[in-house]
């Protein structure tokens, strides 16, 4: 186990506990209880790559005439899940709408679209579309100055990945600590040691975290008993990475 490896690269002693004995997942040192769980904070990716593709379908810009979107959802997870005749419903309809409002804004930014069974609202010079399933794309009113070969649209990096990254950091790890909390054998076995640690790990997106992200996340999750520290760590390839201990909001 990476969290495990993690402990001992810092010096700790580290039990695992079998089925039966847990939770925790590992105690360390004898008197720390530690529970490790994993977050899937790239859940929204989805939507945005699937998006990315149905952009790039409309083709490439014309005269060098192309702009940004960027993309929200009021559900991230909207096209996770086993159901793939659902998800695949939701797609068809999300493209649908969205290659109508996007043609229609490409031959005239200025104009009011509506789509078929749906008015698409178009803020002009906002550039701000509504689409079905709580989806929502922002045009960046500036076309892009590059060459002709840039798409139509293109979903925009960077800030757009910042606006949902950090939000949903706090969303996930929030979730992670209460459904720990809730836990009826951890709660009736909390007093079986000195300190209990819970470490939510994460696959994706942690490692790209600036110290003021992590201020932010750590000011706005809460937990209490019987965590005494929580932390987020980043685990690729097997391995911790970075680890933020949100109790000081700062790299462990």
């Amino acid at each position: 186990m990476a969290v495990a490896d993690w402990l001992r690269d810092r010096g700790h002693a580290v039990r695992h506990l079998r089925n039966g004995e847990d939770p925790p997942d590992l105690v360390v040192d004898g008197n720390i209880a530690v529970e490790v769980t994993t977050i899937a904070s790239y859940a929204y990716r989805t939507m945005w790559d699937f998006m990315a593709s149905v952009c790039k379908s409309l083709g490439p810009a014309e005269g060098g005439r192309g702009y940004f979107v960027f993309v929200r959802a009021d559900d991230r997870s909207i096209l996770q899940g086993q159901d793939r005749r659902k998800i695949a419903a939701i797609k068809r309809d999300i493209r649908r709408h969205a290659k109508l409002a996007l043609r229609n804004h490409y031959a005239n930014p200025d104009a009011k679209l509506y789509g078929p069974e749906l008015a698409v609202d178009f803020i002009p010079r906002n550039g701000r579309v509504r689409l079905p399933h709580g989806v929502e794309l922002n045009i960046l009113p500036t076309p892009m100055d590059e060459s002709p070969d840039n798409f139509k649209y293109e979903i925009g990096g960077g800030f757009s990945e910042a606006i949902w990254v950090v939000p949903h950091l706090i969303e996930t790890v929030q979730s992670a600590i209460s459904k720990k909390t809730d836990n009826k054998l951890i709660r009736r076995r909390a007093k079986e040691y000195e300190e209990w640690w819970l470490v939510v790990t994460d696959p994706q997106h942690s490692l790209g975290l600036n110290s003021g992200d992590v201020r932010t996340i750590a000011r706005a999750v809460h937990y209490d008993e019987p965590w005494r520290s929580v932390f987020l760590a980043y685990v690729d390839g097997g391995k911790v990475s970075r680890v933020f201990n949100l109790d000081v909001d700062s790299e462990a």
